[in-house]
């Protein structure tokens, strides 16, 4: 089969590699659309993703959506022929974050078309790919390829949502306008938020956030956002979601929250960026990590299913599978794109 190998920074090559046979449990599904993802940018870019180095050339991609092509021993013959879209999380099962259903966590958690192990875990950028029959959830009717592909980052979105406690009620801020920010604006909204705005230093993702519901938008780069921020929401946003990564979006999203906030970090940040903790103590707020999801997918394909949450809107362009790296080019470019998929 074809199949998207990086090898190194920038160094993404087409290959012809052995088309996998599905053993006891897994299935062989045959990917019609995958996403590209911000970490599939990193490790593209920089040869990493936060602290997941590239150590062997590996196949990327987590955001699968295709056909059971074929079925291992032990699987129930009618899954094949199925639509699905794929959870890329293998965890151990056994480790106590496991067992206490932070599965997220798992200690041994295997990533599809991720460097957190070593060996590296082959992803979706590739003709079939084989997954686990429980990792495989068999799409609604109505839902599309173009949706199916985004169940993985919407589940991040839905998690880091459930993260915050409740946003029922509440005034939220996202910082950063990406796929997730998007996302976690739209999950924000079908939970029950009464006002949402959402940061960003580029014009296209702040206007796209408020045509799909937001309530208004903040430049991150106006040396008065933090003052626009204040006069949008006095006294501060009862939740505040980061979701860019930048460094200069953490003492943004610290100075508008309210007293007693919280603040759920969802972007990668570089290892050297800095918080003022006693402003964070002093003020009381919760300053919490999502990380990936857990227990979230069937719910993000539910949002979509029951038209709760809308992702159409996010796909910014769609290209053949033997197009790759010129979607690779695309979506590192980030100009007017929010998410860039390949279908094959």
């Amino acid at each position: 089969m074809k199949a998207f190998v990086l090898h190194g920074q920038r160094d993404l090559r087409a290959e012809e590699v052995d088309t996998p046979h599905p053993q006891a449990g897994e299935v062989l599904v045959r990917m019609r659309r995958a996403g590209i993802c911000g970490s599939d940018i990193h490790y593209f870019t920089h040869g990493r993703a936060g602290s997941f180095v590239l150590r062997h050339p590996f196949i990327l991609g987590h955001e699968i959506a295709g056909e059971v092509a074929d079925i291992g021993p032990s699987v129930k013959p009618d899954l094949r022929g199925e639509r699905v879209a794929v959870d890329p999380s293998m965890p151990c099962g056994n480790c106590a974050f496991c067992r206490e259903g932070r599965y997220n966590l798992c200690t041994s958690m295997r990533f599809y078309g991720s460097a957190s192990t070593n060996p590296h875990v082959n992803g979706g950028f590739a003709e079939y790919v084989i997954a686990p029959a429980v990792n495989c959830h068999v799409l609604p009717g109505g839902v599309g390829w173009a949706e199916a592909a985004m169940t993985e980052p919407l589940s991040v979105a839905v998690h880091a949502v459930m993260r915050s406690g409740s946003v029922a009620g509440k005034s939220v801020l996202v910082t950063g306008g990406g796929a997730i920010g998007q996302l976690t604006a739209l999950v924000a909204r079908a939970f029950g938020a009464s006002k949402i705005v959402l940061s960003d230093i580029a014009a296209f993702p702040r206007e796209l956030a408020v045509e799909l519901g937001a309530d208004g938008n903040l430049d991150a780069v106006d040396p008065s956002a933090l003052e626009r921020g204040l006069d949008a929401m006095p006294g501060g946003f009862h939740i505040v979601f980061e979701a860019s990564g930048a460094p200069a979006a953490v003492p943004l999203a610290i100075g508008l929250a309210r007293r007693g906030a919280t603040i759920v970090q969802i972007g990668t940040l570089p290892p050297e960026v800095s918080a003022p903790l006693n402003t964070i103590m002093a003020r009381e707020l919760s300053y919490v990590g999502s990380f990936r999801f857990a227990n979230a997918f069937a719910i993000a394909l539910d949002l979509m299913a029951s038209h709760r949450v809308d992702v159409t809107r996010l796909v910014s362009a769609v290209l053949p599978f033997e197009q790759m790296a010129a979607a690779m080019d695309r979506a590192v470019g980030k100009d007017g794109v929010i998410k860039v998929q390949v279908e094959s």
